[in-house]
């Protein structure tokens, strides 16, 4: 069975590689007319560097668990 801890960051891992997958996605073809677009290119991308830093957080938080 796996461990809830390591759920956690698998999940977090997938989270990561879907919103810059998106962001790529989105850049490439464009959903929306014009630069419109953008803007949710860029929000997944903002979101996969928090996940980011979350991720890096978590890491250290269960190394003293």
């Amino acid at each position: 069975m796996i461990s809830l801890k390591t759920f956690h960051i698998f999940f977090i891992i997938i989270s990561i590689v879907l919103f810059t997958c998106y962001g790529i996605y989105e850049m490439n073809n464009p959903s929306f007319n014009g630069t419109l677009s953008f803007f949710p290119a860029v929000l997944s991308f903002i979101l996969a560097v928090g996940l980011i830093f979350y991720c890096k957080n978590v890491l250290q938080k269960f190394k003293t668990l």
